[in-house]
C-alpha cells in the first residue's frame, strides 16, 4: 500500500494536501494507532478536500478500522473520495452527507468508534452541537481530536469562530485534554498575526488542536 509519505506526496500533487501542519497529522495518526484496540471504526467530521480523509483511510485499512466521513458539502465529499481512490481505495470508507448530530442519531447510532476528528463547522454553536452529539453517543470515541483550537479571526464577522471557547464552555474551563500539533509562537509555522489577504491567525501560546478522551468524561 506504500507509505504515509507516498500518500502525502500524491495528495500534494493533486492539490489535496491537508491544511494542517505535519506535526498535527503525525499526532493524529499516532493516536489513531494507539486507540485502535478500543473500537472498530474512525470518524471524520469535515473532510474538505480529503487531505486527512485519505490518510485516515490508508491507516484505517492497515488497522482494520472502517472510516465514517461526515460532511454537509457534496462537492468536498466527491473530492475527498477521489483523494482516497488515488492513494488507496474506498473499500473501508462510508460517506455520510449530513451534519454530525444527524449521523449520531441515525446511521451512527450503534457504531463503536475508536477515534474521531472534529474539523467541520468551527463556529461556536456548531462546535457545541458536535460536542453534545459526542456526549450523546451510546459508545463514545475513546479519543477525539479537535482542530483549530488556536484559530482566531480579526474580522468581527468571524469572531464566533472559537473552537476553544466551545470546548471550555461545554466541558469546563479545566477540561482534561492533550495538546496536538504545533504550539502557536512567533516565527513558527502557524500565522500569529492577521494579514491583509486573509484575516485568520493563531493565538500565541495555544495549540493547533487538542485531544479529549470522551469515554472518561
Amino acid at each position: 500500500m506504500g507509505s504515509i509519505n507516498t500518500v502525502r506526496k500524491t495528495l500534494n500533487e493533486m492539490g489535496n494536501h491537508s491544511h494542517t501542519t505535519q506535526k498535527f497529522q503525525d499526532d493524529l495518526l499516532d493516536y489513531i494507532s494507539a486507540y485502535a484496540t478500543q473500537g472498530d471504526c474512525l470518524i471524520e467530521v469535515g473532510c474538505f478536500r480529503g487531505g486527512l480523509t485519505a490518510q485516515f483511510a490508508w491507516l484505517g485499512k492497515q488497522l482494520g478500522q472502517h472510516v465514517h466521513v461526515i460532511d454537509i458539502d457534496p462537492g468536498y465529499m466527491q473530492i475527498a473520495g477521489e483523494a482516497i481512490e488515488a492513494t488507496s481505495d474506498t473499500s473501508n470508507v462510508s460517506f455520510h452527507l449530513c451534519d454530525f448530530t444527524t449521523f449520531v442519531n441515525g446511521e451512527g447510532r450503534d457504531i463503536r468508534p475508536s477515534f474521531a476528528l472534529i474539523d467541520g463547522d468551527h463556529y461556536y454553536d456548531g462546535v457545541v452541537a458536535d460536542i453534545k452529539a459526542l456526549l450523546s453517543m451510546k459508545t463514545r470515541p475513546a479519543g477525539v481530536a479537535f482542530h483549530d483550537f488556536s484559530l482566531r479571526y480579526a474580522d468581527p464577522d468571524l469572531s464566533k469562530i472559537r473552537v476553544d471557547l466551545a470546548l471550555t464552555d461545554t466541558l469546563g474551563k479545566d477540561f482534561p485534554h492533550r495538546k496536538l500539533g504545533e504550539i502557536s509562537r512567533e516565527g513558527g509555522p502557524l500565522r500569529t498575526k492577521p494579514q491583509d489577504d486573509n484575516s485568520h491567525y493563531h493565538e500565541v501560546g495555544y495549540s493547533e488542536g487538542v485531544l479529549v478522551e470522551f469515554r472518561k468524561l
